[in-house]
């Protein structure tokens, strides 16, 4: 009897951002992207959000490697995290490639993994599983779709696309090729979602073009755009306009330059070297020769543009004669911190366009129709909606429908959950897989606890409350205080009766626990922590961090 596929989806599904799936067959295990999310507001102090790897590293013997889409931090950011806990070969395309040695190399991790790029015209051999990439086209050059050949059938994964007819590149998406698949027989298409509830086609890269142009054009001062640091087609646009219109390009943001230089060296863009100038450079010109392109299109608080509008870069300060161009939409969760900027660079009076006011962003992932088109073109008798919400997968789900699939063709699956699929079909499988989030605060290699989060968010919401006493050791009996000190928490004028009475509950506590001849030093911190707490709670119905600092003398 042939064994089962299991496809699992330990990332992006469900959700947006930290992109994993792995695909087992017996005792081969292959990892598809290791992606990151971006903490929200309720996530105080935490840098990235990865996957839970528990089940790949409770299965590290079946492991084989891992195995990338493209270059995007939703789809490559976790990797260092990942190598850190297993040493694993890594494929993707010459770009993909490019940009994670880069990445790896800030930690340490380049020299000692193994980094290879997919064959041309070949599948790679895994023994039961061959697996080969085919190109599509996508916001990032070099994007692949992965294709699984195993003994119970053909899985496509589209990973992230678009059917763009004229890519800035003119590297089409590789239509033959997933036509040739449908020929074969296509088992599962594992299809990107996100941008399922628009209808229609999504816009070329090149309707930019004409765009810029006109900013390029018309702007008196200078030209500043900003957008993701891995947006290199947009990279492109930009340099190519602005040479048009004898404007020099100075790039602003260490993950874009950085980006920038590895696409040069493999030769993804096309850049003239005397049309880029340092960012130092930019008082030897006048405004209107000059645009910049700087990361912070989604308000990331140390991004360029963030703290332009804020006025903490010296090299680069805005004025009411610049033009900015926020060239991207809002990632879900980052609405806010967008606005913020947006209002801050309206106040300095600069003219700021955005995607409300004129299109000055196309998406990078396919609508309705392109979705459709790959459904069409590669057949399968079975679809899955990936990389998306729930609403994602409803909307596909339904769409799915009206193409003339059942309803058991169409499966949905979140992260923790999985598809098995054998020659008589697919499934969604009945065991939950462990799972979840892992945030990293840039110290904390484990991860930062929910403990933690709590805290944190307890201390932005409610303050931190302090309360100091000094207890004679030989005789348990207090020499001074308490004493209590608040942050955050209320107005002195507000807080002194509560903390009067506070304080005469603490001395009540502590009283309490000579009487019963305890001397343990960590049952009175515990007493004065639960002491004050429930108290503050019932006068205040709030709940501030309560220390407990006992001095023995």
């Amino acid at each position: 009897m042939t064994s089962k596929l299991k496809i699992i989806s330990l990332g992006g599904s469900g959700d947006i951002g930290k992109n994993m799936l792995a695909f087992e067959y017996e005792d081969t295990i292959l990892v598809v992207d290791a992606g990151v999310a971006f903490p929200n507001e309720e996530q105080p102090g935490v840098d990235l959000i990865i996957p839970d790897i528990t089940y790949l590293l409770d299965n590290r013997e079946k492991v084989k490697a891992i195995l990338l889409t493209h270059g995007h931090e939703d789809h490559i950011g976790g990797l260092p995290f990942v190598l850190k806990q297993m040493a694993l070969p890594i494929y993707g395309t010459p770009l993909t490639i490019g940009m994670v040695r880069e990445k790896l190399g800030e930690h340490g991790l380049a020299q000692s993994t193994k980094l290879l790029t997919y064959p041309e015209d070949a599948m790679l051999d895994f023994g039961a599983m061959k697996v080969e990439a085919v190109h599509v086209t996508h916001s990032l050059p070099d994007t692949s779709s992965l294709v699984f050949h195993t003994p119970v059938g053909i899985v496509v994964h589209t990973s992230d696309f678009k059917i763009d007819q004229t890519p800035i590149d003119n590297h089409l998406t590789d239509i033959s090729r997933f036509s040739q698949l449908g020929d074969e027989g296509v088992k599962l298409l594992i299809s990107d979602s996100v941008n399922v509830e628009r209808k229609g086609w999504s816009p070329s890269e090149r309707t930019l073009v004409p765009v810029f142009d006109r900013f390029m054009r018309e702007a008196e001062g200078r030209v500043i755009v900003a957008t993701f640091g891995s947006n290199l087609h947009r990279v492109q646009t930009v340099f190519n306009v602005a040479k048009k219109h004898g404007r020099k390009v100075a790039v602003f943001g260490r993950s874009m330059s950085q980006n920038i230089e590895t696409a040069l060296n493999l030769g993804y863009l096309k850049i003239d070297p005397d049309q880029r100038i340092k960012v130092e450079d930019l008082y030897k010109y006048q405004p209107k020769d000059i645009a910049i392109l700087t990361t912070g299109s989604q308000g990331e608080p140390l991004a360029g543009l963030t703290r332009m509008s804020r006025d903490e870069n010296a090299k680069v300060q805005l004025t009411k004669d610049d033009t900015v161009i926020l060239s991207s939409t809002p990632i879900p969760g980052n609405e806010n911190m967008v606005w913020r900027v947006v209002n801050r660079i309206c106040r300095i009076g600069a003219k700021i366009v955005y995607e409300a006011l004129q299109n000055v962003h196309v998406s990078g992932h396919g609508y309705q129709e392109e979705l459709k088109m790959m459904i069409n073109v590669v057949s399968p008798e079975f679809v899955a909606p990936y990389h998306g919400e729930p609403r994602h997968y409803s909307a596909y789900t339904h769409m799915a429908l009206d193409m003339g699939y059942l309803p058991e063709q169409i499966l949905t699956f979140e992260t923790g959950r999985y598809l098995e699929m054998d020659e008589k079909g697919v499934r969604l499988g009945s065991d939950v897989i462990p799972h979840g989030s892992v945030f990293v605060d840039g110290v904390s290699n484990g991860g930062v606890s929910d403990i933690v989060l709590r805290d944190r968010r307890h201390l932005s919401t409610d303050g931190t409350v302090i309360v100091t006493v000094s207890i004679d050791r030989s005789n348990g009996e207090i020499v001074s205080g308490p004493e209590i000190l608040s942050r955050g928490f209320l107005l002195p004028e507000d807080s002194a009766e509560i903390f009067e009475v506070a304080q005469e509950k603490v001395v009540e506590a502590l009283a309490e626990l000579r009487e019963n001849e305890s001397s343990d030093w960590d049952t009175a911190r515990l007493a004065v922590q639960d002491t004050v707490s429930r108290y503050l709670r019932k006068r205040t119905n709030r709940r501030p961090i309560v220390i407990p600092v006992i001095m023995e003398v």
